[in-house]
Parts: C-alpha cells; sequence; structure tokens
C-alpha cells in the first residue's frame, strides 16, 4: 500500500476497531441475558446504551451496558427507594442459573446504577441498569445508592448519534474513536471522559469528511469548546459539569497544542511532503498511526538548508512546518571563531 496521509489514518482505524470476535460475543451475551430475564418475568425488554452501543469504544473491550426494561406492572412495587436495589437483586437467580460461576459487584466500586456481572470466559463486564420506559423517548434509570428512579435520554443519545453517522457515510463513530485514541495519547487528558470527546465531535462533524479533516476539525473547536459547557448530542446535558477551572484549562491548553499540529500537518501535506505529515500525525497518536521511515543523512541535510522543521522534529523541504530551519552556510564561524561548522553556536538556530 502506498505510504499516504489518508493511508495511514486506515490504518489507524483498522487498530483502534474492537475485534469482531469480541463484539459478537458481547452481542450473543446481551441477547442471551435479555432472554432469560424476559423467560422469568422480570423485563419486559431490553435495549444496549453506552460507547459499546454507539460504536465508538476504543479496544480493548472493558464493559457492555444493558438497559434492562422492567414490566410497567412493577412499578408500584419498586417505585419507593428500594426498588432499583430490589429489582438488581432480582436478576441474580436466572443469571446464576446460566452462569454458576458469576462474580456480582467486583473490582472497582460499582455503579449505584448497574448490577455489574463478571463471567469466567469474557474479559469484559456487563453492566445490567434497571429501567422503566416512559411514553416518551425517555426512561428512568434506578439508582440504588441513591433510592430514586431518574430520566435518561440515553436512547434519545443512540439515535442521535446513529443518525448522525448515517448522514457521514458510516464514518462519524470512526472519527470519534479516533479523537479518542488521540486524546488518550496525551496523559493530562486522563479526566476527559469518551462522552465528551462524542460530544465535541457531534458539534462538528455533520458531513462526509476526510478522516484527518474530521479530526482537525474537533481540535479546532475544542480548544475553545472545552471552556465552557459541552453538551451531549441529545442537546440537553452538560457533561463537563463537574470539570473544575484547572481541568478546563489544561483541556483547553492540550487541545490547542494539538489543533496547532494538525494543522501544521495539514499545511506539511498539502505542500507536498508526505512523510513529514505523517510524522507529526504520529506525534499526536502514538504508535496507532504508522509513522514515516527515517530521512536519509542527505535528505536531512538538504532540508536544513531549505526548509523548515515540524513539531515533530522532522526537517522538511517545504517551509511551512512549525520551525523555520535557517542552518548557515558551509563557512559559517564555528562557536569557537573558526570556520567549518555547519549550524553555529550549539542549540541554537544560525542566521542566515
Amino acid at each position: 500500500m502506498k505510504r499516504t496521509v489518508d493511508n495511514s489514518f486506515t490504518k489507524l482505524d483498522e487498530n483502534l476497531n474492537l475485534d469482531p470476535f469480541v463484539r459478537q460475543k458481547a452481542q450473543t451475551l446481551h441477547n442471551t441475558i435479555r432472554d432469560d430475564l424476559a423467560k422469568a418475568g422480570l423485563i419486559a425488554g431490553s435495549f444496549l446504551q453506552g460507547s459499546f452501543a454507539r460504536k465508538t469504544m476504543l479496544k480493548p473491550l472493558k464493559d457492555v451496558d444493558i438497559v434492562c426494561l422492567l414490566p410497567a406492572d412493577l412499578w408500584e412495587q419498586l417505585r419507593g427507594p428500594d426498588g432499583p436495589g430490589r429489582a438488581m437483586e432480582s436478576f441474580k437467580a436466572p443469571i446464576v442459573d446460566r452462569w454458576p460461576d458469576v462474580q456480582f459487584d467486583v473490582g472497582d466500586e460499582p455503579s449505584g446504577k448497574a448490577l455489574r456481572l463478571t463471567l469466567s470466559d469474557v474479559d469484559f463486564t456487563i453492566d445490567l441498569v434497571p429501567a422503566f420506559d416512559t411514553d416518551n423517548e425517555y426512561v428512568l434509570i434506578g439508582d440504588r445508592f441513591e433510592g430514586t428512579w431518574e430520566l435518561s435520554n440515553t436512547r434519545i443519545q443512540l439515535k442521535r448519534v446513529s443518525d448522525r453517522n448515517q448522514a457521514t457515510d458510516g464514518r462519524f463513530v470512526h472519527q470519534v474513536r479516533e479523537v479518542k485514541a488521540l486524546t488518550k495519547h496525551h496523559e493530562e487528558l486522563d479526566f476527559v471522559s469518551g462522552i465528551v470527546i462524542e460530544s465535541l465531535a457531534y458539534a462538528v462533524i455533520g458531513r462526509k469528511m476526510l478522516d484527518k479533516d474530521a479530526v482537525a476539525a474537533v481540535l479546532a473547536y475544542a480548544k475553545d469548546g472545552v471552556k465552557g459547557p459541552v453538551l451531549e448530542p441529545a442537546g440537553e446535558d452538560d457533561v463537563t459539569i463537574k470539570w473544575t477551572v484547572e481541568e478546563r484549562e489544561t483541556a483547553a491548553r492540550v487541545y490547542a497544542e494539538a489543533s496547532r499540529k494538525a494543522a501544521e500537518a495539514l499545511r506539511i501535506e498539502r505542500a507536498g511532503d508526505m512523510d513529514g505529515a505523517i510524522s507529526v500525525w504520529h506525534s499526536l497518536f502514538g504508535d496507532a498511526f504508522p509513522d514515516a521511515p527515517a530521512r536519509p543523512v542527505l535528505d536531512v541535510m538538504t532540508a536544513f538548508a531549505a526548509g523548515s522543521v515540524s513539531s515533530a522534529g522532522r526537517p522538511s523541504t517545504t517551509t511551512v512546518a512549525r520551525q523555520a530551519a535557517a542552518p548557515g552556510r558551509s563557512w559559517t564561524r564555528g562557536p569557537d571563531g573558526g570556520e567549518g561548522s555547519v549550524f553555529g553556536r550549539p542549540g541554537t538556530w544560525p542566521s542566515r
């Protein structure tokens, strides 16, 4: 395959995709659990939620959320503060019948809104979320710790993301994963959740775009977008409501720098230096994005003599990279006043 920026993004996309076998295993487990709980008369239906359902989850698959819709006639029994907990407890018997070695709520502190299942033959967990359907698109989700039933627009989010994905010819969810991978590569952004990234992307990507253009557009928006409320795809909830002022400043700073690098990569590619552009994108994504090979020494010297140096530290024969390359002539005086130094004083770019 010819080495181009677009082909490199294709490889990045392949590197981020969930294993098809693992995805199929999760879907099969969902169907089995739904059927067992329905046969026991405990639920009227179910649907998947979260990034797995929206197809924006990065590998490896860590958890699968199943919204379990309880029969409407159980509302009076379960509407009280103990209702969510009782609903979750009722799920256990059919699950144990199917998987005797199942473990409940092990590992990290469990969510009040889900009963966590850990099965011995899969590497991901399954969260069962009790809920009641409503007369519209919302559901009432139970929280066993708070003792409440709260309206959730999770089904609306799923529909909005699905519609947006169709409007972009199926590229939206792939591009969300790419921005998630970029964010994950920057450790300072470890507080930025997946739904925040999806929401930023949803605000920008409304039509079919090349992956490189979509990622650059999201970063350009994010550098200012994170300074204020970030509404999820349903347009109701600020998914950064718990962020501190310092976290907003950090996100704005890191995304601004990433945006500058993305713009630089696009400029370098347009100027004809494909490997130079690939190298900058690699610096943004890390090893998931294949890097260009190192340049031969003669090419490096030629680039230094006539071009610029990218933010990734790669000399380019173009003049559009981040740092102008301005080495002196071969007879430029060296730091000791003698001749023969190409670069002049150590640690500086010599004047022309």
